[in-house]
């Protein structure tokens, strides 16, 4: 648990000192996200940072790409709800980009079912639900708030000890980023700007088996990491930024597949 006592001592760090120290603090405007990424070093794009890709591409929010939130009835394990909570995450993350008010509360309210469920404590609470609402015609500060609540959910694990859940959490907002890209790219007029993002989920996709590895004598992890291996065969064959069309819709059929599977 090396990470997380890195997290908490850096934390511990900036909160002691006072007098000159506090005044530091308040004059180096430090993010969470900044804070977050610095110490765990954060290994793949979050579900906004590929969000924000697509949006900055012109791409429209298509509700019907979303897993429905009644499906969240659905998962019994730890490990189905485990990576819904990934898939519900990137779900959340496209709807408040998009400024999808209901679909934002739909998905905050199903995200902390899965949180609930799973015992994993974060600041998912009356008071944050309030801050959404409040702040729901705000989208950088809404974005803000829900991005910090992911970090707050990833810390709670590392310090859990709940590493495998992490990397469940972690690899379902993965698949459901690159799912939903690929169906956003099958629709789109001029999909080359989408290719590249499909493309640059390679290296996200190797972190994920690297950090895998280590885990790999855990049935639910070697399973998940079986899952994947298709499509990280195929991704293998890519290079730079260029996806070809065969390898986009080898790509494209694998994640649908996958996808599949965890959402039911």
């Amino acid at each position: 648990m090396i990470v997380a006592a890195l997290f908490t001592l850096a934390f511990t760090l900036s909160s002691c000192g006072g007098g000159a120290k506090q005044a530091e603090t308040e004059t180096t405007d430090i993010s969470k996200e900044e804070t977050f990424k610095s110490v765990t070093k954060y290994p793949i794009p979050t579900a906004f940072e590929v969000i924000k890709m697509l949006d900055k591409a012109g791409a429209s929010y298509i509700i019907s790409l979303n897993n429905p939130t009644e499906n969240v009835d659905k998962y019994f394990t730890e490990k189905s709800k485990a990576l819904n909570l990934g898939v519900y995450g990137a779900d959340l993350s496209y709807a408040s980009t998009y400024q999808m008010k209901q679909e934002t509360m739909n998905y905050l309210n199903v995200s902390k079912k899965l949180i609930d469920d799973l015992k994993i404590s974060t600041a998912f609470n009356k008071e944050f639900a309030q801050r959404i609402e409040d702040n729901i015609d705000n989208k950088d500060e809404l974005i803000k708030i829900i991005t910090d609540s992911f970090y707050d959910t990833y810390e709670s694990l590392l310090n859990e000890g709940k590493d495998n859940v992490s990397l469940l959490v972690m690899t379902g907002s993965w698949i459901e980023g690159l799912f939903i890209t690929t169906q956003i790219t099958v629709t789109s007029e001029n999909s080359s700007d989408f290719m590249t993002i499909v493309a640059n989920q390679k290296d996200p996709l190797n972190k994920l088996f690297e950090l895998m590895q280590p885990f790999a004598e855990d049935e639910v992890i070697s399973e998940m990491m079986e899952t994947l291996k298709p499509l990280k065969t195929i991704f293998d064959q890519v290079e730079g930024e260029a996806v070809t069309q065969e390898q986009f819709e080898a790509i494209e059929k694998e994640i649908t597949k996958v996808r599949t599977e965890i959402v039911g």
